[in-house]
């Protein structure tokens, strides 16, 4: 049994109330996973960057509650690929919440893909996988196809969908997670349809998440 909180971490009983002000559900035993991830987030953080957010409240809102707003997009069938994965938002949780669904979580950092490895181990997530690679325009990765591929403010949607379009299956779609003051040029200057977006308020009125889905041309 995973178990988080105490000694400062971030415990269950913190994420319940932050999930419910989200109004996120919180099935039996959520609670205590998605803590144990953060925590072993923060021990490692120690000794390797995955995160400038250590305070347990915004961890909780901004890494988990966050992660989980894209359950707003549901339904996730197939497999989705979290590109540039980090310490595991949103993937990780998203695996947690979708156990019929297959994660890739695809980092280009050794350090930080020996954590989601860890983290994979630690919760028990058959459907995680951690594929330590750099996407380039010159080299086609060994993924199979991706039903959905989902980012946090790695890079612009004009720059990503181009790249990122040879991992994605037909049909698919993009989510990216952007913060405010992110902006994309209008729907007609990106290489894809904008199907929605939602601009979301984060609990604890700690600001907003825009998440925008995009269809590539000619999907």
């Amino acid at each position: 049994m995973v178990r988080g909180g105490g000694g400062g971490g971030v415990s269950p009983d913190l994420l319940r109330e932050i999930l419910a002000e989200a109004g996120i559900p919180v099935f039996p035993g959520a609670a205590s996973l998605l803590a144990g991830h953060a925590d072993e987030m923060l021990r490692w953080n120690r000794s390797i960057r995955l995160t400038a957010i250590t305070d347990p409240v915004e961890v909780a809102v901004k890494h988990i509650a966050d992660s989980l707003l894209l359950l707003r997009f549901a339904p996730f069938p197939g497999r989705i690929l979290d590109f540039g994965s980090g310490a595991g938002y949103p993937g990780i949780p998203l695996a947690l919440y979708l156990p019929g669904t297959r994660v890739t979580l695809l980092e280009a950092s050794v350090k930080k893909c020996a954590f989601l490895s860890r983290a994979r181990g630690m919760l028990r997530l058959p459907n995680v996988v951690v594929v330590q690679a750099r996407a380039e325009e010159r080299k086609r990765l060994p993924l199979p196809p991706h039903d959905h591929i989902v980012t946090r403010a790695t890079a612009s949607a004009g720059e990503l969908i181009p790249l990122l379009s040879p991992y994605l299956a037909d049909g698919g779609r993009f989510l990216f997670m952007m913060g405010p003051g992110a902006r994309e040029g209008a729907p007609g200057d990106l290489p894809g349809t904008v199907t929605r977006r939602e601009r979301l308020h984060l609990p604890r009125g700690m600001g907003e998440r825009e998440i925008v889905e995009i269809e590539p041309v000619g999907r």
